[in-house]
């Protein structure tokens, strides 16, 4: 009985104090890319930038990030004259790929779907977190590239799963794992985030990203963005499945 007692009270501290290293690591992270007031405001980012696909060769990229009046995320890639695009909006999506031939869209797949709503809201899940039906777990103290980071995981309320690396010293997210559980197999994207500089809105925002494979190794080039832009008008007809001319 006694024993019983003492392992509920340790599994209950335990919780609590897990709880209490997430919170206050996920709030120095927002007070050190520009605070709570700052980001309880964000509603929409638009970033513009190019990919490098190697030496003397870059595609230009826009994206878009949006929580008001829907949960939306936009983007496209231009190349040769040609421009794919991928947009969410809600629970429905779509792409546009002329670069096989095709000239019609495709909606997303639920499982695609998935993955874009991970990170679709420009405020980040950790930002209120709980608001946002998921749970965030401390995992501890690792290294990464030299650097001593803080490892959390948030699971949203259907089990996808995103790691997040959060320096020690600037607490600033230095990459993420995001895990989508599919039926067959589970998706894993891993990108790594640097340069950060404040933007005119006020917010510390990485200008430059690279994604990695399931081996740790850079898996084509980096986006290097130019622009950010924090609740500026947003076109909100880029969301919608574009009509046959």
């Amino acid at each position: 009985m006694i024993k019983n007692i003492l392992t509920v009270f340790l599994i209950s501290f335990w919780m609590g104090l897990n709880a209490q290293s997430v919170d206050e690591i996920i709030n120095k992270n927002i007070e050190a890319t520009g605070g709570r007031a700052l980001w309880s405001k964000v509603t929409s980012i638009k970033s513009t930038g190019v990919y490098v696909m190697g030496p003397g060769m870059q595609a230009p990229v826009n994206y878009i990030n949006t929580n008001k009046p829907f949960l939306g995320a936009y983007s496209d890639f231009s190349w040769q004259g040609m421009t794919s695009k991928t947009a969410l909006k809600d629970s429905n999506g779509w792409s546009y790929n002329p670069f096989g031939g095709k000239r019609e869209t495709d909606p997303l797949s639920a499982d695609r779907l998935r993955s874009i709503k991970l990170s679709a809201d420009p405020q980040g899940l950790l930002f209120n977190y709980k608001e946002k039906k998921c749970t965030a777990e401390y995992l501890g103290l690792e290294d990464f590239d030299g650097v001593e980071v803080h490892k959390i995981r948030v699971t949203n309320n259907i089990g996808d799963m995103i790691y997040y690396y959060i320096d020690a010293t600037s607490f600033y997210i230095l990459k993420t794992e995001e895990k989508v559980r599919l039926a067959e197999k589970e998706e894993k994207n891993i990108t790594v985030y640097s340069d950060f500089r404040k933007t005119s809105y006020g917010i510390m925002y990485p200008y430059t990203s690279q994604t990695l494979n399931e081996d740790g190794n850079e898996d084509g080039g980096p986006v290097q963005l130019s622009k950010i832009e924090v609740n500026s008008t947003v076109d909100l007809s880029q969301f919608d499945i574009p009509t046959k001319k």
